[in-house]
């Protein structure tokens, strides 16, 4: 493996190659926003909708996606008072999902979490009152593409600008003061920003006082 040395003072930065970590992906901001607009009896998901007419009770007359397990997502919701969302595992109430973080929602975020292992095939998101719902199906976790380090910056902080994020896989910044005998460790606090073109952005303060003169660096991914 080759690495890019950057010499910074006394301070050696080695870029190396990207790793997996195991580690529960977390999804932030709110990439799902569900709604009923003009409180119509049918939820919309991010402003699209089923094409069917809604209708009162006990119909899947809303809009099907699915989602991947091993991953956490944030839902926003934003429905009308007499349309809260409940998670389910089956087409009614009585069956709410353990991975819910909050059941009959109308107003706020709800964490969704599926897990690697053990997932149901289909979730639904269904009103708690009037019962028409949505299917989610839940489809195997997906491997996370190959993280590149593409710019490095270094000042009073590091900057890594790298490709191979997306906005549902967690990237995690490691460090190490020696290759050969010394962990990987977490960098202790950091940013990191996902763009629109494909691209990440993590950002954290120099850690010479942690490791001493030399300083190995690379990015890990968040894979269950």
């Amino acid at each position: 493996m080759k690495a890019t040395l950057f010499v910074v003072g006394t301070a050696i930065l080695c870029l190396c190659a990207a790793a997996t970590v195991s580690g529960q992906v977390v999804v932030s901001p709110a990439n799902y926003t569900i709604t009923t607009p003009g409180n119509e009896f049918e939820f919309v998901v991010n402003g699209a909708s089923s094409g069917q007419s809604a209708q009162d009770a006990n119909v899947d007359d809303s809009l099907n996606f699915s989602l991947n397990a091993g991953a956490t997502y944030i839902l926003s919701m934003n429905t009308a008072n007499n349309h809260p969302v409940d998670i389910c595992t089956a087409p009614n109430t009585s069956s709410h999902y353990s991975g819910a973080s909050a059941q009959a929602v109308n107003s706020g975020t709800v964490t969704l979490t599926i897990p690697a292992t053990g997932y149901p095939a289909t979730l639904y998101y269904i009103c708690a009152i009037h019962t028409f719902y949505g299917v989610i199906t839940v489809n195997p976790p997906q491997a996370p593409p190959s993280a590149t380090i593409l710019k490095a910056s270094v000042t009073t902080n590091i900057v890594l600008t790298f490709s191979g994020g997306t906005n549902t896989i967690q990237i995690i910044p490691q460090f190490s003061s020696n290759l050969l005998h010394g962990p990987w460790l977490p960098v202790p606090s950091y940013t990191n920003t996902f763009s629109g073109n494909g691209t990440n952005t993590a950002s954290f303060g120099r850690l010479d006082a942690v490791c001493g003169p030399d300083v190995f660096l690379r990015i890990a991914q968040a894979t269950n």
